[in-house]
């Protein structure tokens, strides 16, 4: 399928449909993207948080300030970075190099010691900044491949996250919601899927520098 008709088709979802379900094949494939997204030095700040049908979405769906995805979409993506990023999450993603490759912790030393410098730079809240930044990659991976499957997203800020935080029992594992992302299908009542996309000219979104 081609990937810019794919993205094209894409909308923001503001309706789903709640008896169209997205199947446990697809779910994967959409993680798998989102794990195969690029990061800043590969380390991958942050998890996804898989928030199905239940008690647990139920009592999230007050928290996203009267809209309805979170209710009505099977399942909810919650894009949570890691609050205790550290040189502890440099010397966990050396241990996952030398473990998957094969080689020496001893030659991955240069590139361990420039990021633990990069990271010693940042106050905690530049380090949730920027754990927030690799998160929207991964989100922007996630959203072309749902798009590829057809199914359905919308990407949310618009939600309480120390709400979701507190319902997910995220604290205690280190983990603040940053953004949301609920999949399913389209209801044949969501009006703003049907209307034309609306983007910049080219002219007015590409600067060409000779």
């Amino acid at each position: 399928m081609d990937v810019l008709e794919s993205l094209k088709w894409r909308s923001a979802i503001k309706r789903f449909d709640p008896e169209k379900k997205v199947n446990q094949e697809d779910l994967e494939e959409l993680l798998e993207a989102a794990n195969l997204a690029a990061t800043s030095g590969g380390l991958q700040p942050f998890k996804m948080v898989v928030v199905g049908e239940g008690a647990l979405k139920s009592q999230l769906a007050p928290h996203v300030y009267g809209q309805s995805q979170v209710k009505e979409a099977p399942h909810v993506l919650v894009f949570s970075v890691e609050t205790n990023i550290s040189e502890q999450t440099v010397d966990a993603f050396v241990a996952r190099a030398a473990e998957v490759r094969g080689q020496g912790k001893e030659s991955l030393i240069g590139f361990s010691d420039s990021m633990k410098m990069y990271i010693s730079s940042m106050d905690a809240d530049a380090r949730i900044a920027w754990g927030k930044n690799q998160a929207y990659i991964a989100l922007g991976t996630v959203l072309a491949v749902a798009a590829e499957k057809r199914i359905d997203t919308c990407p949310m800020e618009g939600f309480d996250a120390i709400q979701f935080q507190e319902i997910l029992g995220l604290k205690s594992k280190k983990l603040m919601p940053v953004l949301i992302l609920p999949v399913g299908y389209r209801s044949e009542e969501d009006v703003h899927s049907k209307e034309a996309k609306i983007r910049k000219k080219r002219e007015d979104f590409v600067l060409e520098l000779k």
